[in-house]
Order: C-alpha cells, then structure tokens, then sequence
C-alpha cells in the first residue's frame, strides 16, 4: 500500500472498525464494493441478500475526476470484491490495485463489451485528456445492449462467488436481460420517427459513443458546454462556424452545463436547446429511467420544432 498509505493510516483504520460488521453485532455477510452506482444497482438486483452491496461514487460525482476517499479505501480492505465500470473510466483503477490486498479481487464489468473508440471524424473535441481522441469511450452504459452484456458476464461472475445462490442469481440475470433487450427495442422503435438527416447528437463531451453507434447517430461532443468559465472569443466562433457547418438542429446540454455558452451559440446560430441529457451525473435515477428520460430529450428536440 504506497499510494494511500499516509492518509489511510489512522482514519482508515478507525473508518474500517466502523465498518465492521462483527463490532456493529450484525450477521456478517460479503462486502462487495461497487465504484459506480449503475453497478451498486445492478448488482444488488443480482444478488439479493447474498452480499451486502455498497457503492462509495455518488451519483452526482464527476466520474473523470473522482478518487476513493480513506473512508472508502478502508471499505475496499474488508470487502472481497470490489466493481469497477472499466474502460479507464476510473482513471485511479491501476493505483487502486496496488493499494488493496490480494485477498480483494477487482472485477472490470465493461472489459468484455466492445468497445467504442472516440473518432476523430466526429468528436470534434474531447472531454479531457484521459478521454480523447483515439482513446476508448468508456461511457457503455448509454447502450442497453452493452448493459446486457455486462450484466450476463456479471451474473456468471456473480454465480462462481456465491454459488449457493447460483440459480436465484441466474434467475435475476435473465429477467434484467430480458428488460434491457426490451428497452433497446422501445428506443429503436421511438427514434424511427427522427430523420437519419437529423440525428447529430450535439453534446457536451464525448459520453454517448455507444448510443450512436447503436442507433444510427453522429456524435458531435462541443468542449465547453460543462465548463464553468466564460469560453474565449475564438473558441466561440469555431464552435458557432461548426454548428453552421454541420447543419445542427439542436444542442444538448448535461448537467451543471454552462449556460453562458449555451445562450451564445442560441443567439449567434439560431440553435434549438434540447432538454438536459444525463451523460456523467446520473441524480439518482435508476438506470432504465435514466435512459427513458435521454430518449424523450432527444426526441423533443430533434422532432419538435418548437424546442427551448
């Protein structure tokens, strides 16, 4: 343990007797600890009573930017796995492995989905350095069909560690299939009515790799749209000469988006700004709503002329 070690000694250790089960007098079970609450939910779904599952990434967090705390580091010591979204989402994952010890597995569950790499040919900027062009989009759960595969490949993993719950977990595994499958289906079928002329998915950063490529859309990321600080004139006017060129109908900010660049691309282009979009900050909202709510996002603003 080198990287943490300073700063998890004496809190880490009060935060992991805090924790302990067997010091709170309650019946021990498998700690797993997920680094996403996409995951947490999953997997709690998964494995009912089986394990207790914690979650240490709160869902308005930046992913790019989060790190565990002592707190959480004396959480993953006593946990016997621990869930990671992968992908090099969680830029920390490498230092994280070297600071837990052997007895605590470490599980990617987006190493087995294909991934989606940032293309320079449509990302005309990046969201950071970690996630530039050429690297790998590690934004897969904007696919219901990446979400299914994960979640097989999870439940198998699942079944091996908990195997007195094997046919209860792959029970639970089939029916979340079953409801994703279903989900893509309904997205499919509601996007049929938007123009393949239309679907230029204006964005904040690059997160919806995966959504595009699975439903027939361009994906424009504009880097600013999140960022707190007014843009410089010369940024805006590329921005707005982009916007022009690229024929766009509207554009989607995320959360926390930038409203002053917002308003400054509306005025100088004529834009339609679509409804928010979750990408990275989930508020709270389980997985299928989330990805019901992008849909109906979408939809407005890209078949409703009227669009604020």
């Amino acid at each position: 343990m080198r990287l943490w070690l300073k700063s998890f000694s004496l809190g880490g250790l009060l935060a992991a007797l805090l924790f302990s089960p067997a010091l709170r007098g309650e019946e021990q079970r498998p700690l797993v600890v997920a680094l996403h609450p996409l995951l947490s939910e999953f997997t709690t779904r998964l494995v009912g009573d089986a394990a207790e599952v914690v979650n240490i990434m709160s869902s308005d967090a930046d992913v790019h930017t989060f790190e565990p705390s002592p707190g959480d580091m004396a959480r993953m010591q006593q946990a016997s796995l621990v869930l990671a979204m992968g992908k090099h989402l969680e830029i920390y994952l490498d230092r994280l492995k070297e600071n837990l010890p052997d007895s605590v597995d470490i599980y990617e569950a987006g190493r087995l989905v294909p991934s989606v790499v940032i293309d320079p040919a449509n990302a005309i900027f990046a969201c950071c350095p970690a996630h530039s062009h050429g690297a790998i989009d590690p934004h897969w759960w904007h696919s219901p069909l990446s979400v299914r595969r994960a979640v097989r490949h999870l439940g198998r993993e699942l079944e091996e560690r908990f195997p007195e719950k094997r046919a209860e977990i792959r029970e639970r595994s089939g029916e979340l299939m079953n409801e994703l499958e279903e989900l893509h289906e309904w997205a499919k079928n509601e996007l049929a009515v938007i123009p393949r002329r239309d679907r230029k998915l204006v964005t904040a950063h690059a997160a919806f790799g995966y959504f595009c490529t699975e439903y027939g859309f361009q994906t424009i990321p504009v880097r600013g749209l999140t960022d707190e600080r007014n843009p410089s004139p010369a940024y805006l006017a590329e921005t707005i000469d982009i916007l022009r060129e690229e024929n766009i109908k509207a554009v989607f900010p995320e959360t926390k988006a930038n409203n002053a660049i917002l308003q400054s691309l509306k005025e100088s282009t004529g834009v339609q700004l679509g409804p928010s979009l979750y990408a990275d900050f989930l508020d709270g909202k389980p997985y299928i709503d989330m990805f019901k709510s992008n849909i109906a996002s979408i939809l407005k603003a890209l078949t409703d002329s009227d669009s604020q």
